[in-house]
């Protein structure tokens, strides 16, 4: 399959500020050299603990947030260096859809009001089409026409939460990100949401980018996954191979940690000791050597190169550099 997305040694560092004048004191690395490759019409999971830098991937490579540095080529172009008005054109093809289904939505607009936004910021349509491509999307994401009338609050959170897929694909894009968009939802509607986003890109060819804690969810619904901590890339490989087999000790305590439904089949769990380290200060070596229960001496001051194990697996720790 061909790449639509590939990140190259992505960073992205804030600044720091301490003081009455505001003065820079360090750096704070939310991103510290990503780089990953999402072929077309697949789904990319990232997963890892909060503060590890997920949230801020899916926002940077969507140049909602601008990187520091790095490359990221969507569709054979390098976006970081295009122009305000450019960009603007290709947000069509790139879109995202948040964690919180409510805070996303302006509640003082009808769901029709909020569709209407984004055509009316891009094309220029009558408003006979406007109105047929809102009804249309309605349709498509399990809503009715009757709901382009409806305000936020007289929704439910599953609803909402198509209204924001909705939003995302009136543009018609090839790419979106899902930032958490089923975490705030009961599980009954998770469900129903997941198999909506499979539906949907099966019947128009898109690519997503999938940002969740919930592995569960993750093995579901990706073809491949990432596993990120404290703003690095620890792990890549294909859900199932990296599900049954993980290589990093980080992926493995994740895993360990997914509830087991089978009561007569015990797993062993792998504790982690202490918290997430500070992105402004991390751990110097190979950032998790604080935690990991298989660290060893280098682990502390030698950084872990990024290797290939196996076709499509990938890992940063020195476990398979000896």
């Amino acid at each position: 399959m061909l790449p639509i997305l590939e990140v190259k040694d992505l960073k992205k560092h804030y600044p720091v500020k301490k003081g009455i004048f505001g003065r820079t004191n360090g750096m704070a690395k939310a991103l510290d050299g990503i780089s990953l490759t999402i072929c077309k019409g697949e789904t990319f999971a990232i997963v890892g603990e909060s503060g590890s830098g997920k949230t801020t991937l899916g926002k940077t490579v969507l140049r909602l947030i601008e990187p520091t540095s790095g490359s990221i080529i969507f569709d054979g172009v390098d976006i970081t260096q295009l122009g305000a008005e450019s960009m603007r054109q290709l947000k069509t093809d790139m879109q995202m859809v948040y964690q919180d289904p409510y805070g996303s939505l302006d509640p003082k607009w009808t769901v029709g009001r909020t569709l209407e936004e984004p055509l009316r910021t891009h094309y220029s349509l009558s408003a006979q089409v406007i109105t047929e491509r809102i009804h249309r999307i309605l349709e498509v994401v399990g809503l009715t026409p009757q709901h382009a009338l409806r305000y936020p609050y007289e929704l439910s959170g599953g609803q909402r939460q198509r209204v924001g897929i909705a939003r995302a694909l009136i543009l018609e894009p090839k790419f979106i990100v899902f930032d958490e968009p089923v975490s705030a939802l009961d599980v009954s509607i998770q469900a129903q949401v997941l198999t909506l986003l499979e539906d949907l890109q099966s019947r128009l060819s898109l690519t997503y980018l999938f940002v969740s804690h919930d592995l569960s969810v993750v093995r579901y619904i990706s073809n491949q996954v990432g596993v990120m901590y404290l703003g690095k890339m620890m792990e890549v490989g294909p859900t199932e191979a990296l599900f049954s087999d993980p290589l990093h000790p980080y992926t493995q305590a994740l895993i360990s940690a997914i509830p087991e439904p089978n009561p007569d089949k015990r797993s062993e769990r792998i504790v982690l000791s202490g918290e997430v380290p500070s992105p402004r200060n991390p751990p110097s070596g190979c950032v998790f050597h604080t935690r990991c229960p298989k660290a060893m001496p280098q682990c502390a001051s030698i950084q872990p190169e990024w290797l290939q194990i196996s076709e499509n697996r990938y890992t940063a720790c020195h476990l398979y550099t000896n």
